[in-house]
């Protein structure tokens, strides 16, 4: 984290002093893009901050970041109050229910719309546009910078714009939009995963993404993430619908089978996060997750329910499942399979093997057992060790 903070602060300063053709060169190495990445998905909001000052330094960094974003007819209608003032911040804390973390903090840039500089007519309001742009440019300045910030709004309310401009003493043509608390983070502030599929649509609303005919997926595709931030891996909904696809077995013979149930949580230690899943020992699969110590859980997008379909009703003992679905295989460090078409692939150890005791069986199981085939379930408990997301 610290490398990647002092890459980024680099870049900020490169983007400052150096020409546009040296920037323009200095974007085209993977570190500066992935850097320039990493930044915007760590940004989050920080509310809590050390009794420690930003030096003028830091303040004009911040300022030149804000400046250097895009605005409508390059009209750049901001303008920036800086507050370090102690009696200012705290009034500042007292105006937006919002910004009470203000009076605890040692700066907090309030971003104003000059209405001198906005456009005429119905494309006025696009100063809010601008403002939102510079603001943003800030708050992920501040992040590369080892700061942390948080937006907190004031227009359009208009009881909040009167007190703040009251405060500020601002000049009638200047309209507080937000005021950005900012101080070094007290204690570590985690990011939320906010990726949701569901907010996207392709051409048309609720259009799916089209079938690219570009290169085939590699595992480089696939990334790790903080699945325990992630919106949607919700325990209650997650197994449910045409389920999830479970793989054991190594690089000489594997299988696949769908799952309809599990379980996720932690057991043994709040770190120790599980996922547990019940294959009955009719199943092929079943051979496998007897023998090996890691298996995957993976999920499908919604255009392949095809492959949730076949290998529910399929199995591998018949013949080369993979094959049939045009399904390509890897593997993870630990030698467990898993499917490049996959979206997520969570990958865990088995702490936990054994089948359930009938004796213990209330009326639920005891039905669900009458007239089951394929046996009594076996429960596995995995320690989640990775999960990665394509």
């Amino acid at each position: 984290m610290k490398s990647r903070k002092i890459l980024t602060m680099s870049m900020l300063i490169l983007t400052m002093v150096f020409s546009s053709e040296n920037i323009a060169e200095a974007q085209k190495s993977d570190s500066y893009k992935n850097a320039a990445l990493e930044n915007i998905a760590t940004r989050t909001s920080v509310r809590s901050y050390l009794h420690k000052p930003v030096d003028a330094a830091q303040i004009e960094q911040l300022l030149r970041a804000g400046m250097a974003a895009p605005s409508a007819v390059n009209k750049q209608p901001w303008h920036f109050v800086v507050v370090t003032d102690r009696a200012q911040l705290k009034e500042l804390a007292k105006a937006n229910p919002y910004a009470g973390m203000a009076a605890h903090a040692p700066l907090a840039i309030v971003v104003c719309g000059d209405m001198k500089k906005a456009l005429d007519g119905e494309a006025r309001m696009f100063w809010v546009q601008d403002c939102s742009a510079a603001t943003e440019n800030i708050l992920l300045a501040a992040n590369a910078m080892g700061l942390g910030a948080v937006w907190t709004g004031t227009f359009p309310d208009q009881n909040r714009c009167k007190d703040v401009s009251a405060i500020l003493k601002l000049p009638e043509n200047l309209i507080p939009l937000n005021t950005i608390v900012i101080g070094y983070p007290a204690g570590e502030n985690k990011p939320k995963d906010k990726w949701n599929p569901e907010n996207i649509s392709y051409n048309v609303y609720g259009g799916k993404q089209p079938i690219a005919e570009a290169r085939p997926i590699q595992e480089s595709d696939f990334v790790e993430f903080d699945y325990t931030q992630s919106p949607n891996l919700n325990p209650f909904t997650w197994f449910k619908g045409n389920g999830l696809l479970l793989a054991s077995g190594d690089v000489r013979r594997h299988n696949a089978m769908t799952i309809g149930w599990g379980a996720m949580g932690n057991v043994w230690g709040h770190n120790v996060n599980t996922i547990t899943v019940y294959v009955a020992p009719a199943r092929y699969t079943y051979e496998f997750m007897e023998r090996y110590q890691y298996f995957t859980v993976m999920v499908f997008d919604e255009d392949r329910k095809d492959v949730l379909e076949y290998m529910g009703t399929h199995s591998g003992r018949d013949g080369n499942k993979d094959e049939a679905l045009g399904l390509h295989v890897a593997y993870t460090e630990h030698g467990a399979p898993y499917y490049l078409e996959a979206r997520e692939v969570y990958e865990c150890e088995v702490i936990y093997r054994d089948g359930f005791d009938q004796r213990g069986f209330e009326e639920i199981p005891r039905k669900r057992y009458e007239n089951f085939p394929a046996g009594i379930h076996h429960q596995y408990i995995g320690r989640i060790v990775s999960a990665r997301r394509r």
